[in-house]
């Protein structure tokens, strides 16, 4: 909460500033963004280095944390979904049996956030090998694979190039939507 309130003074002086200052309404549109849109500087080494052992976008994970946990350590979904990459228990044992070959991890471990970013960008990355295509990804990671398999296989949800385009189910198609949002406003604002 004192976060949020520092963060709001902090970006309220940044528009009496830059109006104060003559930069503009370009520099205010970009405080705007930056402030829907932010990097949180205590994940910023972290991003960076998961961006490099995984092979993902670093907007992407930027969108990904932003999207679903609004960048909160403890904050559970009402699906259940945990921590900074909202992973369901159920997925962090698929995580650690399936894609990191360990014994499943107490559930606790979706809380601390080098782990929840590591087993979260381990499925980005496998969801990626997978399908090829950041949208599909999108939707598998809210959805899951059985879902966005059954999808493929239905040609009015298709595109002429057969990538994932009509979404049925409402939450995924909003979730593809504001990822894909999120990833070419981080794109835009930081690369």
């Amino acid at each position: 909460m004192r976060l949020t309130v520092w963060r709001a003074v902090a970006f309220l002086l940044l528009i009496a500033l830059s109006v104060g200052f003559g930069f503009g309404f370009d520099a205010i549109a970009t405080a705007v963004e930056r402030h829907q849109y932010p990097l949180e500087e205590a994940l910023v080494s972290s991003v960076q280095q998961a961006s490099e052992e995984y092979g993902i976008p670093e907007p992407i994970l930027w969108a990904t944390l932003c999207t679903g946990s609004g960048f909160a350590s403890n904050h559970v979904s009402e699906d259940g979904a945990i921590g900074l990459m909202q992973l369901t228990p159920a997925r962090f044992d698929y995580i650690c049996t399936a894609l990191w070959s360990k014994e499943p991890m107490d559930t606790g471990m979706l809380y601390d956030p080098a782990t929840n970013l590591s087993a979260g960008c381990a499925y980005l990355s496998y969801l990626y090998a997978r399908y090829g295509v950041w949208e599909q990804v999108f939707a598998a990671y809210i959805a899951g694979t059985e879902d966005v398999d059954r999808w493929l296989s239905d040609p009015t949800y298709l595109s002429e190039q057969g990538v994932l385009q009509n979404i049925p189910d409402s939450k995924v198609a909003a979730y593809v939507e504001n990822m894909t949002e999120a990833v070419a406003q981080y794109t835009k604002l930081y690369y």
